[in-house]
């Protein structure tokens, strides 16, 4: 699952970049881009998630280092 959320990382950082240089240079269909650019930032909020939450469940199991 750790490799899902890193490709969609990746995917999702490579579709928000196409939407900034869209934008930038105004691309023809620049609605399309930034739909495409949105997802791209759902792609990186919910990975980035993914990987907030299992770092939280990794700490949550380590009882000996909360513990007195």
């Amino acid at each position: 699952m750790k490799r899902i959320a890193l490709i969609a990382f990746i995917l999702g950082v490579v579709l928000a970049t196409l939407a900034y240089f869209a934008e930038i240079y105004d691309w023809v269909g620049l609605q399309e881009y930034l739909t495409v650019g949105f997802t791209g930032y759902v792609l990186i909020i919910s990975a980035a998630a993914y990987y907030m939450s299992s770092v939280l469940v990794e700490w949550s199991a380590e009882s000996t280092s909360w513990e007195a």
